[in-house]
């Protein structure tokens, strides 16, 4: 089955097949230029295949996309006049090990065109350029797919000047969503998001039982509930209030 991610262009134009290898060999991958007009193909080392197709029109979902809080800024992305589909094939492994090198070849792709967004296949909205390719480089360098481009997090205002974040993504690797609330002006709470996302990636044995407790501090105790996904999906997630 084909891996798919995005990249949405700041102009309609083909990445640069040279850029492109060179950074693969930055990142210590092997590229080999098998087809440089039309869609670009690549061999790579392991046997796979990389293919670069440039769509000259504005990627048809970004009008009715949420805008996370690791999104481009709308009207960037809405003005983006063009984008790419990149595809691999013959990546092999688990979803998160195959994402971690469909990151990194993705991001090879954006060091040869001039970009401001990616995004997965299966994401729910584009991020950052730059912070999707950080992201990636840091990934191929540890060795594992950082959360904060494996998973997307939405924000949503709740009452009582409350907003809430739900994460996207932690079910493509058999963990459960989150949903956590916090005050408006509360400090901490997406870093705390983003670090109960890492915590479930890298330890798949850990299981969060509800009614128990835990905290950010010895002081903070933040009751486990489960409530249905507020997506309107069947599945249940996670909820944790945060009073700071």
């Amino acid at each position: 089955m084909a891996d798919l991610c995005f990249v949405l262009l700041a102009e309609s134009a083909y990445p640069d097949a040279d850029a492109v290898i060179a950074a693969a060999s930055d990142m210590g991958l092997e590229l080999t230029l098998t087809e440089r007009e039309g869609p670009l193909g690549f061999s790579m080392e392991t046997g796979g295949q990389l293919f670069v197709m440039l769509m000259p029109v504005p990627h048809p979902d970004v009008p009715k996309m949420p805008f996370g809080l690791t999104a481009p800024p709308k009207d960037e992305a809405l003005a983006a006049p063009a984008h790419l589909i990149v595809t691999a094939l013959g990546l092999v492994g688990t979803p998160r090990q195959k994402d971690l090198q469909m990151a990194a070849l993705t991001a090879c792709v954006m060091e040869g065109a001039k970009c401001v967004g990616a995004m997965f296949g299966h994401g729910r909205f584009f991020h950052l350029a730059g912070l999707f390719a950080e992201m990636a480089k840091l990934g191929a360098e540890l060795g594992e797919l950082p959360a904060e481009i494996a998973v997307d997090v939405t924000a949503a205002p709740e009452p009582e000047d409350r907003m809430s974040f739900l994460t996207h993504g932690l079910a493509r690797y058999g963990r459960e969503e989150f949903f956590i609330s916090c005050p408006v002006n509360g400090r901490g709470a997406l870093d705390f998001v983003f670090s109960m996302a890492r915590w479930m990636l890298d330890d798949p044995d850990k299981q969060l039982p509800t009614g128990d407790t835990l905290g950010r501090s010895e002081d903070e105790t933040l009751l486990i509930q489960r409530q249905r996904n507020p997506t309107g999906s069947d599945d249940t997630v996670i909820r944790l209030d945060l009073d700071g």
